[in-house]
């Protein structure tokens, strides 16, 4: 596998994360606030904070890794445009 191959590859894959995070971080912290809610007894409540913590939580770094990179990429653009004769 050549080279620039192997660097999109990684590229695609970096970007493919965020889908996972939205899934797995409210799934986890959801089955963490059920575990709670039966030992304490305290009905769904934490169930549903956790999960939407999580939900939160993932969008949040979503939405800062898409603005760093739309900063990185345009940065990139101006020095680019900078260096054109």
């Amino acid at each position: 596998m050549a080279v620039a191959d192997k660097r999109e590859l990684n590229q695609q894959l970096n970007s493919s994360h965020g889908s996972f995070e939205l899934v797995v971080s409210p799934l986890v912290l959801g089955l963490l606030g059920w575990w709670l809610d039966s030992k304490l007894d305290s009905g769904p409540w934490l169930t549903i904070v956790f999960a939407v913590f999580g939900i939160a939580g993932a969008c949040a770094k979503l939405y800062f890794d898409y603005t760093a990179r739309m900063q990185q990429l345009q940065t990139q653009a101006r020095a680019n445009r900078a260096s054109a004769p």
